[in-house]
């Protein structure tokens, strides 16, 4: 059972406490000294009374009556009667002030230890739909015949152990990746094998910051994957931090601007929001068209993705302008309007979508030669079907983009209405994959629950070796194996190698193709930007059903318009791959810094015990130098007690003795006893003597001489 308190704190609960223990206390010492003296006979040994005296002047009967003054008992004296109330005041409003100051403090690491760690499920939609871990690897070769995968595999439904053992050396190669959902069967040239079932479970792309789902780590601040089977300690009661170093996967997007505009005119589209008719505005992209044929650097795995971007937006320009019969740039000016509509164009504006690169279609490039989107597309990627698969050949893939809609006419975008105005940039992009190992830092609160995690990445400091595999296979015929292998094999025959902080996925098969046979995750991020490239794929980003999602991205495109739609595509790839991807690398003990719990205190509440502590700290040292050195015999101090004892003085058998008077022998044998003299031979012969309280004029014994008075002579 228990009892709640609400709107109070433990601190302030703390204090209440204390103020009731103190009340209890003082009110109950003033009840028992008062029942002592109603309760006592009127004749007591001398014993007694040396108890009731001490009972009583210890009670706050003596303070509350002012039994006592300190007047004319000298300097000194008042001096410490006065530190001695002080102290007492001091004690007591530092008992009530100081749990004020008390708050829960951080969670503190322990040091670093091994803690066994357990698998936890993810329960969430994801959680639910991934498939059962017992996928089927293999991989198809050869795009219109069987053809033989590295390592002279021609039966594909086996990966030779050989290539298994070698990516396999580290904990970060491609049989750490796995299809989230797969279909067990065959594929290519009916081999069996894992087949992906790559579709929409759980859209993500709303949600901010870094978490984990089934498999994976999943950032959307700086959009990324990270293969993570999550294993967390067990028999941790309040949790604790712990770090691990996983192969991440993370979207890398440049985009140009096209200058080139889609405007227009709502009017009766609120069903559909697809607009028939449009014009396309030369914002700079015909008039302003350079005169240079555009290249980029093909070096490797040194990718520049901006030049890739800007070749792909010049190139498309260009032919877009010839599909209007052969326009030149001198005649077209800013902000020249070329009414088009869907036909012509081939998409509907009004909504957020991926564009060909020569929407316009084909275009006679002279000569009895034309030009299609295709070509467009290989000119911009740098790569092509008959090249041969190899580390140099990054899989960069490029597309128009045309952006969410704006209101231009002033006007609520979240209010579109007849006759409201808008328009829509479109963008050139290239894109990539890059893998990186990434140190993931994880805080956990003692619970096994995937949502409560706190999870924070960084780079390694130290570049780590990538390999791939070797072959002379064409780049439409094969998807190689890659990852993270171990420093032994960086001289390795049957691989390509490359020391560097990231590593840019090459292209394969499912790169040309756009659709894979299975087998192999490692194929994934070419699905994902390929399914993000067509613009009839089921997935739908336009924010045309998910007014959220549109919200979102047009605010995007606001505050930074190329770094903007860079950033929406990077967050669709993320998405895509969270709902496809997972990993299946599993820990069984952890190093983990368990939490400890502490306390936090506000200094500003220790005032009156900081005074305290002035005062005690010189009592303290002074009483400890005068014991130690001999000034105060620990004798005395016994004989004092003793001596100045209510039972003594009432018998006269107390040392203390006026100074005007001579010196009057004791009327008992204590009386005269030294301070070495054992206390209990006085309580069994005077201390047994009966003495009464003597009654005076009013009652209560005042105005006489003495309040004490033997009743009876001690028998020697």
């Amino acid at each position: 059972m228990a009892l709640l308190i609400p709107r109070i704190s433990v601190a302030q609960a703390a204090t209440l406490i204390n103020i009731l223990i103190a009340a209890l206390q003082y009110t109950l010492a003033l009840a028992l000294a008062a029942l002592l003296v109603y309760c006592i006979p009127a004749v007591n040994p001398a014993l007694a009374w040396n108890v009731i005296g001490r009972r009583l002047h210890a009670s706050p009967w003596a303070t509350l009556l002012r039994a006592e003054t300190v007047r004319g008992t000298g300097a000194r004296v008042a001096l410490f009667a006065y530190l001695s109330l002080a102290t007492t005041l001091l004690v007591a409003v530092a008992g009530v002030v100081m749990p004020l100051g008390l708050s829960s403090g951080p969670m503190l690491q322990a040091p670093l230890k091994g803690v066994p760690a357990a698998f936890v499920a993810d329960a969430s939609p994801l959680g639910l739909a991934t498939s059962p871990r017992q996928p089927m690897y293999g991989r198809v070769c050869g795009g219109f015949r069987p053809v033989a995968c590295p390592g002279n595999a021609v039966n594909t439904t086996v990966i030779p152990q050989a290539i298994v053992d070698q990516f396999n050396a580290s904990a970060h190669g491609p049989f750490g990746m796995q299809f989230r959902r797969y279909y067990n069967g065959t594929a290519g040239y009916h081999y069996p094998m894992s087949v992906p079932q790559f579709t929409m479970t759980e859209s993500l792309i709303l949600r901010n910051g870094i978490f984990a789902v089934e498999g994976l780590i999943v950032d959307l601040d700086n959009p990324g994957v990270g293969l993570w089977n999550h294993t967390m300690p067990s028999g941790v009661a309040h949790g604790g931090v712990w770090s691990e170093d996983l192969l991440w996967l993370e979207p890398v997007t440049s985009c140009v601007d096209t200058n080139l505009t889609i405007d227009y005119t709502l009017a009766g589209t609120y069903l559909t929001y697809q607009v028939e008719k449009y014009n396309l505005t030369d914002r700079g992209g015909f008039y302003n068209l350079t005169h240079e044929y555009p290249t980029f650097n093909r070096d490797g795995q040194n990718l520049n993705l901006g030049e890739h971007a800007y070749k792909g937006a010049v190139l498309s320009n260009f032919y877009t302008m010839r599909a209007f019969n052969n326009m030149t740039r001198n005649a077209s000016h800013p902000g020249r309007a070329l009414p088009v509509n869907s036909s012509t164009t081939h998409f509907f504006a009004g909504k957020l979508q991926p564009l060909s690169m020569l929407y316009m279609g084909q275009v006679d490039a002279g000569g009895n030669l034309s030009f299609s989107g295709a070509n467009l597309q290989t000119a911009c990627v740098g790569y092509g079907g008959q090249d041969i698969a190899n580390i140099s050949n990054v899989a960069v893939h490029c597309g128009l983009f045309l952006g969410p809609p704006q209101r231009t006419d002033g006007g609520d975008a979240r209010l579109p209405a007849d006759n409201s105005t808008w328009t829509q940039r479109m963008f050139a992009c290239a894109s990539a994959t890059r893998a990186r190992m990434q140190r993931v830092e994880f805080a956990s609160n003692g619970t096994m629950d995937l949502a409560a995690l706190r999870i924070a990445r960084s780079d390694i400091a130290t570049p780590v070796l990538w390999g791939m595999e070797k072959s002379d296979i064409l780049l439409s015929d094969v998807d190689l194996l890659w990852g993270r292998v171990p420093d032994a094999h960086e001289r390795a025959a049957s691989l390509w190698t490359t020391r560097s902080d990231v590593f840019y996925v090459p292209a394969g098969a499912t790169d040309i193709w756009g659709v894979t046979t299975g087998g192999m995750a490692g194929v994934l991020p070419a699905m994902a930007w390929t399914t993000l490239e067509n613009p009839l794929s089921q997935v739908d980003y336009s924010g045309v059903t998910n007014f959220a999602l549109l919200r979102k991205f047009q605010s995007m495109l606001l505050r930074d318009p190329l770094g903007g739609a860079a950033q929406i595509k990077n967050l669709m790839w993320t998405d895509l791959m969270a709902n496809n991807v997972m990993g299946s690398d599993s820990r069984t003990s952890l190093l983990v810094g368990e939490n400890v719990p502490s306390v936090s205190y506000d200094l500003r509440y220790a005032i009156p015990a900081l005074l305290l502590i002035l005062l005690w700290l010189p009592s303290v040292i002074g009483a400890a130098f005068v014991l130690l050195t001999g000034l105060l015999k620990i004798s005395y101090l016994r004989y004092l007690l003793s001596h100045t004892s209510a039972g003594r003085i009432a018998l006269g058998d107390s040392a203390l003795r006026p100074v005007h008077q001579q010196y009057m022998a004791p009327a008992t044998p204590m009386a005269g006893a030294t301070r070495g003299d054992d206390e209990t031979r006085w309580a069994k012969g005077a201390g047994r003597v009966p003495v009464w309280v003597e009654q005076g004029e009013d009652g209560y014994g005042h105005g006489k001489e003495r309040d004490f008075a033997a009743v009876a002579t001690h028998e020697r």
